[in-house]
């Protein structure tokens, strides 16, 4: 279990995140969902130990965060980038710095885009570039995986494909904790089986989809009604 305990986080004058308290059990994926600067790559940052908190703590299964626990943890950032010359290279410098890769399938997830290992990743297209990371961190044997915004950017081809790999996932790993940050509710709400909503630097809700979707006929619904009652004007 991954236990966020009145996490802030401060920069300057600026509160990223405000007296957060989450507790995300083993299993399943989980959507924290908020526009564009409302804090979610903070709160992703600092479960990983990147961000040292301001003010609060947080646990993985009882253990105290520091830059160690990526032992624990695997990670895709909001960067989309592989910052070594070849997909060969990336591959070869995650695999030495993880001891725990299912190798077999990250190639079967990489090999699917039919391309060359060798070549540069400058001449990989945004949709492969965000399947290999995908890749790199899925095969990794851990029970905690942490995706910030993999969606951004992609064209509705590989935004589809990286949906259906990542539901898939899902079905053949049921024990793996799953935290996927968006905006794009709509796209990853089949996905879903708990939804938090944060609006800049505050959680407004936390709830199973189950739940959600008695009493609302989507989950976007339900996330504007908690801007509402929110008091947040649009």
């Amino acid at each position: 279990m991954i236990e966020i305990k009145n996490l802030t986080q401060q920069f300057g004058s600026t509160i990223a995140v405000e007296d957060v308290n989450l507790e995300l059990k083993r299993g399943g994926i989980i959507g924290l969902i908020g526009p564009n600067g409302s804090g979610k790559s903070t709160i992703i940052r600092s479960v990983m130990g990147i961000l040292k908190p301001t003010a609060g703590e947080i646990y993985v299964d009882g253990e105290k965060v520091n830059r160690t626990i990526s032992r624990k943890i695997a990670y895709m950032s909001d960067i989309n980038e592989l910052y070594l010359p070849t997909v060969q290279d990336n591959i070869d410098y995650f695999t030495k710095l993880y001891n725990d890769y299912d190798i077999d399938m990250m190639m079967t997830i990489i090999n699917s885009l039919n391309i060359d290992l060798n070549m540069n990743v400058k001449g990989l297209s945004k949709g492969q570039t965000i399947i290999i990371r995908f890749a790199l961190t899925v095969a990794r044997k851990v029970d905690y995986f942490l995706l910030d915004e993999p969606l951004s950017g992609l064209d509705p081809v590989f935004r589809d494909s990286f949906i259906k790999r990542l539901s898939t996932f899902r079905e053949q790993n049921p024990s793996a904790t799953i935290v996927i940050t968006s905006h794009m509710l709509k796209e990853i709400q089949n996905l879903l089986d708990e939804v938090i909503a944060i609006y800049f630097a505050k959680i407004l809700a936390y709830d199973r989809k189950e739940n959600i979707l008695k009493d609302n006929e989507d989950l976007e619904t339900w996330f504007k009604e908690q801007y509402v009652q929110a008091g947040i004007q649009f």
